[in-house]
């Protein structure tokens, strides 16, 4: 457990640390949809309803590469972290909802050809999504993953 928690850590600060639009980093190619990707996987936003509390946005994460996807784990879910659009920068990576305790030990793990589906609430403004995906079960060779641009009017 403690090694989970030192790897997803430093997942963090690898996503922490990658730059403000993290174009110029070479093992993470962008899609056609603007998103950009580790080890096969993207996260496309959508946003899918709107009402007084938010905008819902829903988080496909997508594994077209060829091996099993791993991902630090907010309960059953993957951990999802938002960055907002303010006065030129992004800024923020941080969660926007609290992770319950975790169904199951270790990473999500997102098989070749799967996706999972993610529900977060966001308001006014312009954000993406972060998180960290590897190849490693131990999550040694993480890299960051960037969704498209989401904006909630």
């Amino acid at each position: 457990m403690r090694k989970f928690a030192f790897c997803a850590g430093l997942s963090l600060l690898a996503i922490g640390c990658a730059g403000d639009r993290m174009t110029g980093v070479a093992q993470v190619p962008a899609n056609a949809d603007g998103a950009l990707s580790a080890a096969g996987v993207s996260i496309i936003g959508t946003v899918t309803g709107r009402s007084a509390a938010g905008d819902t946005v829903a988080l496909r994460f997508v594994n077209s590469g060829p091996a099993t996807a791993y991902i630090p784990r907010c309960g059953a879910d993957p951990l999802v972290l938002t960055q907002q659009f303010v006065n030129g920068t992004w800024t923020g990576g941080v969660q926007n909802f609290m992770c319950i305790a975790p169904s199951a030990p270790g990473p999500v793990q997102l098989n070749p050809g799967t996706s999972v589906t993610v529900i977060r609430v966001v308001q006014a403004g312009r954000y993406r999504m972060t998180t960290s995906v590897a190849t490693q079960a131990d999550l040694s060779n993480a890299l960051p993953v960037v969704s498209n641009t989401i904006d909630a009017p």
